[in-house]
């Protein structure tokens, strides 16, 4: 019969799977959550006013690109399907 192989590497892959749980040793990782930093906030660069608004006009012209791609790409999907069937409406209907 096909098929003996692929059961043979998932009894052994499970076999090998169940022996890799049983030497799992938790205090290993008892002790890598408590001996972190404790650090849980992320210090960021500090950042003049000038700075600042240099940053944010960035962002806002990206976003605003963003939009206009975003626009063009909807409108010519858009269009592109209307022709597409305006080209099978002509095709078998008339």
């Amino acid at each position: 019969m096909a098929g003996e192989g692929f059961m043979a590497h998932a009894i052994t892959s499970l076999r090998t799977n169940r022996s890799l749980l049983k030497k799992r040793n938790f205090k290993d990782l008892k002790e890598l959550c408590q001996n972190g930093t404790g650090k849980t906030e992320v210090e960021f660069k500090k950042l003049s006013a000038r700075e600042w608004a240099i940053l944010k006009q960035k962002i806002r012209m990206q976003h605003k690109n963003n939009l206009r791609i975003e626009t063009i790409i909807y409108v010519s999907s858009i269009v592109m399907t209307f022709i597409i069937l305006f080209y099978i409406y002509w095709a078998f209907f008339i």
